[in-house]
């Protein structure tokens, strides 16, 4: 079972949500994320988060609808998301999704990019969609595709200090053997030269971002 987490940050298009969101998806959603679920009429098995932006007749609403409700104080060690994901993952699932998590604040995107390693630990697999980008992890053991049309554009930057043995075929700027370093962004807008690229790792961690727009 897939574990989708709704987060409150930027969603342009709703239809797209919902597009993503299958009726069988265990479907958490942090804080400000529920208005996203209200607005698709979509009832969440729990909502997680201090709640600082979330309105109380939405919460009601769920309450009332058989919807768990998990509230943590303000001051707290984790993001809204971080509890969420730490709801999917006691479920089990056989992989995790991360909905609008990508938003104004850098801060908690680049947090929640973070929490793909903590899913990757747990030995689930992770992304975080948008109607942008997915950005998900290549590790060793878990080779990456790319798939689409020729000149789609996608991008390669480390999220250890170093990631060695990087392979890249199918791509523009192919690779053999490897290493990416903090600091030396050179994967950037690399793009296909056929409908797919694999990418795999020796060691470390690769952020894989594929590009959907690129406005």
């Amino acid at each position: 079972m897939r574990s989708i987490i709704l987060t409150g940050g930027q969603v342009e298009n709703l239809a797209w949500l919902s597009e993503i969101i299958h009726a069988d998806d265990d479907l958490i959603c942090a804080d400000g994320g529920a208005r996203y679920a209200a607005a698709l009429g979509l009832v969440p098995r729990v909502i997680v988060g201090d709640f600082d932006s979330l309105a109380e007749n939405i919460l009601q609403s769920f309450l009332q609808k058989g919807c768990m409700i998990k509230q943590h104080p303000v001051a707290k060690d984790d993001t809204d998301t971080a509890l969420a994901l730490e709801e999917a993952l006691a479920g089990n699932p056989s992989e995790i999704i991360i909905l609008g998590g990508i938003g104004t604040r850098f801060d908690h995107s680049l947090g929640n990019v973070h929490l793909l390693r903590v899913a990757y630990e747990h030995g689930v697999p992770a992304r975080i969609l948008t109607e942008y980008n997915e950005i998900s992890l290549v590790a060793p053991n878990q080779p990456a595709t790319v798939t689409g049309k020729p000149g789609q554009l996608f991008s390669l930057l480390p999220l250890t200090a170093e990631v060695t043995g990087v392979e890249v075929t199918g791509a523009r700027w192919p690779l053999h053997d490897a290493a990416f370093t903090i600091g030396r962004p050179y994967g950037i807008s690399n793009e296909l030269v056929q409908r797919e690229a694999r990418i795999s790792v020796a060691a470390g961690l690769l952020l894989l971002v594929k590009v959907f727009k690129d406005d």
